[in-house]
C-alpha cells in the first residue's frame, strides 16, 4: 500500500527533481521546513484517507468524495480529478517518448508503446497487478532517490562546517509561490489529492484497516526522505542545476555518463508506476472492469490530450487543483475527528 501510494505521487516532476527544486531547494533553508511539513501532511492525510475506504469498503475516489464532503463538492472535485488522471496518464506517455529520444536516439513511439503496453497488462491484473508492479518498481526508484542524496550529504557536510547553511542556497521563486509555507501547502494539497485519488481502490481492497493505516504513514514518510534526498543533491551541485530542465539526471550524469543513464531508466519507472496508478482509479471511476478494449481507448484518449498543449493547462490549473486539495485535508480531518458513525 505504501509502495502504491509513492507510485502514485512520484512522477516524472518528482523523479526528475524539478519538483524539488521548485517547491523546496529555491527557498533555502526554509525548504527543510517546507518538507518536514509535507511530510506529516502526505502522512496523516494518507493515512486517514486509506482507513475510511478502507473501513467502508469504497472502491472508487468518488464515493470518498461524496462520503466526505457536500454533493455540489464533491461533484466538482470528481470532475476535475478525473480529467488531471486520465490527462496525467497521457502526460507520461508523451514523456516516456521523449525520454527514450533524448537518452538512447531511439523513436518517441517506442517508448510510449512500451509504456502503454505495461500499464495496461498491470491494470488487467487489477489491484494485484498495481500492488505487484509498484512493489518492484518503487523501491528502485526511493534508493536511487536515497544514493543521490547520500551523494549531496557528503558533499553538503564538508562545506556546512566550512561556510555554514549558507551553502543552502536559494534562488527567485515564482510569483505564484512567493514563499516557502505556500509552496510547500500547494505542492502537498495537489500530490496528496492525487495520490488519494489513485490508491482509493487499492485500499478499499485490503483485508485490516491498520495495513490502510500503515500504508499512508509510511508512504508518506519515504516521500519526505525521498524529496530530502534529491533536494540534498540539488543543493549540493549549486545553483547551476536551477537552470537544467531535468537537474536530478543532469548530477546523475556529473557523476558519470552510465549513472544518467541508470538515472533515466528510473525516472521512466516513475512514469510508468504514475501512469499505471491513475489509469486505474480512472476505470474504477467509470465503475468498469479493466477490460483490455476500455484501456486501449483510454490509453489512447489519454496519449491524444497530451497532444493538446496540456503543459500549458497544467499551469493554469495546478494552483486550483491545490486549493482544492487544501480544502480536502481539512474535509477528511473533519469527518475522521467528528462522532463516529456505525458502519
Amino acid at each position: 500500500m505504501a509502495a502504491a501510494y509513492i507510485g502514485a505521487v512520484v512522477g516524472a516532476g518528482f523523479a526528475s527533481g524539478q519538483e524539488a527544486l521548485t517547491f523546496f531547494v529555491i527557498y533555502g533553508p526554509w525548504g527543510c521546513l517546507g518538507i518536514l511539513v509535507v511530510t506529516m501532511g502526505f502522512a496523516a492525510i494518507g493515512a486517514l484517507s486509506f482507513r475510511t475506504a478502507q473501513e467502508l469498503g469504497i472502491d472508487s475516489y468518488r464515493e470518498l468524495l461524496a462520503t466526505v464532503s457536500n454533493p455540489l463538492w464533491a461533484k466538482l472535485y470528481d470532475i476535475v480529478i478525473t480529467c488531471f488522471l486520465l490527462a496525467g496518464v497521457g502526460v507520461m506517455l508523451a514523456g516516456a517518448g521523449s525520454l527514450v529520444e533524448q537518452q538512447w536516439g531511439l523513436p518517441a513511439v517506442f517508448g510510449v508503446a512500451a509504456t502503454a503496453l505495461i500499464t495496461g497488462l498491470s491494470c488487467c491484473l487489477g489491484s494485484e497487478g498495481l500492488f505487484l508492479l509498484n512493489a518492484y518498481l518503487v523501491p528502485v526508484i526511493a534508493a536511487a532517490a536515497a544514493s543521490l542524496g547520500l551523494v549531496g550529504l557528503g558533499g553538503l557536510w564538508t562545506k556546512v562546517s566550512q561556510t555554514g547553511i549558507t551553502v543552502l542556497w536559494s534562488w527567485t521563486p515564482s510569483p505564484l509561490l512567493p514563499n516557502w509555507w505556500l509552496g510547500a501547502a500547494i505542492y502537498l494539497a495537489y500530490n496528496s489529492m492525487l495520490g488519494i485519488a489513485a490508491c482509493t481502490p487499492l485500499a478499499a481492497s485490503l483485508s485490516r484497516s491498520m495495513w490502510a493505516v500503515w500504508g499512508g504513514v509510511m508512504g508518506g514518510l519515504a516521500l519526505g526522505l525521498m524529496l530530502l534526498g534529491s533536494s540534498l543533491a540539488i543543493w549540493n551541485a549549486g545553483p547551476e542545476a536551477a537552470q537544467t530542465a531535468v537537474p536530478l539526471a543532469w548530477i546523475a550524469h556529473r557523476i558519470g555518463p552510465t549513472i544518467g543513464s541508470l538515472y533515466g531508466i528510473i525516472i521512466w519507472f516513475a512514469m510508468l508506476t504514475t501512469a499505471a496508478t491513475n489509469l486505474y482509479a480512472v476505470v474504477r471511476r467509470l465503475g468498469c472492469t479493466p477490460e483490455p478494449g476500455l484501456l486501449g481507448v483510454l490509453l489512447l484518449l489519454s496519449f491524444g490530450l497530451s497532444l493538446l498543449g496540456f503543459s500549458s493547462l497544467i499551469e493554469l490549473l495546478y494552483p486550483f487543483f491545490g486549493y482544492l486539495g487544501c480544502s480536502y485535508g481539512l474535509l477528511i480531518l473533519a469527518y475522521y475527528w467528528r462522532p463516529r458513525r456505525n458502519v
